[in-house]
């Protein structure tokens, strides 16, 4: 079963983390190298750590595995439809997703109790599979001259650590953010979101009302905003509201809030917003592309069709991802003085054909 992992920030200082670091070391390095406990103490600790490769070794495996994943999530991008993620996939590679119908109806009869009474009425099951299908890896080098060069100074450490963040964990939130954007374009044109048209001129008002109109429906079963189809319904709770930035700002947000007839807060924290539906980072993805088929290009007619959407509600059941690896492997190139390290990031990208979406289009060039 899929899990949530707790988000962590990190606020510590150079010292902090050198202390940290000496806390969980080995019995030799605890040995070896002193408490900091004065900020003008860090240089000449410093000369220690990095004067011995084995004590170098163990505290930048140490700066990476441990204190990095901490500040990982301080990072300066974060993927914000990481909350739309299913957990964390311990154990396989594939998902099942099973949806159970509602049961059949039929007249009572008593007359045809003997036809009854051993016929089999099986329930109305179907299932959809998500495999693992996101396996990249994030490298960087870590030279010795900038583990000598973070001991030089108070925050030294620290400032290494925002390197190996800004450099490795934000390029992976930002693909996770492509990710996300990918598959509503990639629904959207597929026919796996539901599309709703507008009236020719719908005016701001009229577009909201529409908004409250498609929001109310959802909460009934129907098999209308769904691609397999089947009779499902989304609670409030559970819809989320994807829309354009620029497109957003022309609204007040407490006549987006009214129209889906929930108060200010509550919408909020159900609106997503999307820098656009129209523009996508395929360069980002070329390398990938080149070695595999884990993704396609986002083609230019596909961002056309996207042109006109308005916005997006769909069912946080729809998007069907998983992380299943995250870990942070290395090799100290000993020819080189350097430390090659390897964010290995792995993934389950999906989404659910029975849950429900449906996007809010105006006509083509309004």
């Amino acid at each position: 079963m899929a899990k949530r992992i707790a988000t962590n920030s990190l606020s510590a200082t150079s010292t902090d983390i050198m202390n940290v670091i000496r806390a969980n070391g080995s019995y030799n390095y605890q040995n070896s190298v002193p408490i900091v406990n004065r900020k003008e103490e860090i240089p000449v600790v410093g000369e220690v750590i990095y004067g011995t490769p084995a004590l170098a070794n163990e505290f930048i495996n140490a700066l990476v595995n441990r204190i990095a994943l901490y500040r990982a999530k301080s990072a300066t991008f974060n993927n914000p439809y990481a909350d739309l993620k299913k957990g964390y996939l311990e154990f396989g590679e594939l998902v099942e997703e099973i949806f159970v119908g509602i049961a059949k109806v039929r007249l009572f009869n008593n007359e045809k109790v003997d036809e009854y009474e051993f016929k089999r009425t099986l329930p109305d099951v179907k299932s959809a599979f998500h495999a693992m299908n996101w396996k990249v890896q994030y490298p960087i080098t870590i030279q010795d001259e900038d583990l000598r060069m973070a001991f030089t100074n108070e925050g030294g450490v620290r400032d290494l650590v925002g390197k190996i963040v800004d450099q490795v964990y934000t390029a992976a939130e930002y693909d996770e953010f492509l990710l996300f954007k990918y598959m509503l374009i990639k629904g959207m044109n597929g026919g796996d979101i539901v599309t709703k048209s507008l009236a020719s001129g719908a005016t701001d008002k009229e577009v909201a009302k529409e908004f409250r109109a498609l929001s109310n429906e959802m909460l009934f079963l129907t098999n209308k905003f769904n691609s397999y189809p089947v009779l499902n319904n989304t609670p409030r709770e559970r819809q989320r509201i994807f829309m354009g930035a620029r497109y957003n700002a022309q609204f007040d947000v407490e006549v987006l809030a009214s129209a889906f007839n929930m108060d200010k807060a509550n919408f909020m924290g159900r609106l997503t917003l999307i820098d656009d539906f129209t523009t996508f980072d395929n360069d980002r993805w070329a390398a990938i592309r080149e070695e595999g088929n884990a993704v396609s290009e986002v083609t230019e007619a596909e961002l056309a069709a996207m042109k006109d959407v308005k916005a997006i509600i769909v069912d946080e059941e729809w998007f069907q991802v998983y992380d299943n690896l995250a870990r942070m492997t290395e090799k100290y190139a000993a020819s080189g003085l350097y430390w090659n390290y390897f964010y290995n990031n792995w993934k389950t990208v999906s989404w659910s054909p029975f849950a429900n979406a449906v996007a809010v289009v105006a006509p083509a060039g309004e």
